[in-house]
C-alpha cells in the first residue's frame, strides 16, 4: 500500500508541473535566461525593435532630436511623388544632418542603381524668403533651404556643391538632391563632386538620362 500511494502522489506532482508550465507560470522566456513567472516570448528581438527601432532595410543614425531611421529607394518620379511614397510607408523625404548621412544614402543609391552616377531626392525646399534670388549674400548656401522632414536640424548637413545653391533656370531650383557617384566627380558641362548637395527643379525631365538624372530618394522616419 505504500507503494501505491507514493506512485500516486508522485503522478499528482507532475500533473501539476506540467499544468504550471503549459500555462506559461515558470520558466521565464525560452533560452534567454529570462525573468521567472514571465512566460515571455520565443527568444530573438522584441517586434518594432530591430535595428534598435528603426526596421529591417533602414539604418539608424542618433540624431541631436533622437534616433533617425533612413531608407532608400530606387525610382524616377517627380519630388512631390517621392515624398508621398514616402509617407504612404510612414516616413518623409529624409533630410541630412551631416556627411555620414549623406555618405549612406549616396552609397545606398548606388547599389540600387545599375548606372554609375544619380541624383536621389531629400527632404528640403527653398525657402520662401529665397525663392525666386540668385546665391548671393543675402540668400547664400546656408539659409537658402529649410528641412521639411521635422526632424533634421542646424546646417551641418548643407554640404554643397561648389557655387550652390544658385537657383539657376529663371530661379526654378526649388528643391535638393544629393548626388551619387562610383568616381569622385560627375562631368557633363561642369564638373560635380560626389556626395555633395545640388538644388534642382522638383520635377522629372522625361526621357533625361544624363549622369545627374534624379533616381533614387530617401524616406526616413523617427525610431
Amino acid at each position: 500500500m505504500k507503494s501505491i500511494s507514493t506512485l500516486l502522489l508522485a503522478v499528482v506532482i507532475g500533473s501539476v508541473v506540467s499544468h504550471r508550465d503549459n500555462y506559461g507560470f515558470g520558466g521565464g522566456r525560452p533560452g534567454s535566461g529570462g525573468r521567472p513567472g514571465s512566460g515571455g516570448r520565443p527568444g530573438g528581438s522584441r517586434p518594432g525593435n530591430s535595428n534598435r527601432g528603426c526596421g529591417s532595410g533602414w539604418e539608424r543614425f542618433n540624431r541631436p532630436s533622437g534616433g533617425w531611421c533612413i531608407k532608400v529607394f530606387r525610382g524616377e518620379h517627380s519630388q512631390a511623388n517621392a515624398e508621398a511614397r514616402c509617407q504612404n510607408i510612414g516616413a518623409r523625404l529624409s533630410g541630412v544632418q551631416n556627411q555620414a548621412e549623406i555618405n549612406y544614402i549616396t552609397r545606398s543609391a548606388l547599389s540600387l542603381i545599375s548606372q554609375s552616377s544619380g541624383s536621389v531626392w531629400l527632404g528640403a525646399k527653398r525657402t520662401s524668403a529665397c525663392s525666386t534670388a540668385p546665391l548671393s549674400n543675402t540668400c547664400n548656401s546656408m539659409n537658402s533651404f529649410q528641412w521639411t522632414d521635422r526632424a533634421t536640424t542646424g546646417t551641418a548637413g548643407l554640404i554643397w556643391n561648389t557655387n550652390q545653391p544658385d537657383n539657376a533656370h529663371a530661379q526654378t531650383q526649388q528643391c535638393m538632391v544629393a548626388l551619387a557617384s562610383r568616381s569622385a566627380m560627375v562631368q557633363d558641362s561642369w564638373g560635380w563632386q560626389a556626395n555633395r548637395l545640388d538644388d534642382v527643379g522638383c520635377g522629372v525631365v522625361a526621357g533625361e538620362n544624363g549622369p545627374r538624372t534624379v533616381r533614387a530618394y530617401a524616406c526616413g522616419k523617427r525610431a
